[in-house]
């Protein structure tokens, strides 16, 4: 099993300040069926939390996709984004989900 690393929320802020933060396919899909910008992804990820409890293992079993939530500035999107780590500083985001739909 992968080790997890610790600093993932200072790693997707670095990632989304350098322009390294990208997002799949499947996000994109899935931010315009729920109404999610990507706005709203930059404001949720300076006050996200870890959820590790919400992290899993890849499809390959070879690293973690972890999961970080924060709040939108507007505070009405409660946001769960799910992101994995590429080739450093990349990061790609899996999806967000918006836990007050």
């Amino acid at each position: 099993m992968p080790i997890k690393k610790v600093t993932v929320i200072q790693d997707v802020i670095t990632a989304l300040e350098g322009g390294a933060l990208i997002p799949s396919k499947h996000a994109l899909l899935q931010m315009k069926e729920r109404n999610i910008d990507l706005s709203d992804v930059e404001e949720a990820v300076y006050r996200a939390v870890r959820e590790e409890q919400k992290d899993s293992l890849t499809e390959q079993g070879m690293d973690w996709k972890y999961a970080i939530r924060g709040m939108n500035d507007n505070g009405d999107k409660d946001l769960r984004l799910v992101v994995v780590y590429l080739d450093a500083p990349k990061m790609l985001l899996v999806t967000a989900i918006d836990k007050n739909k």
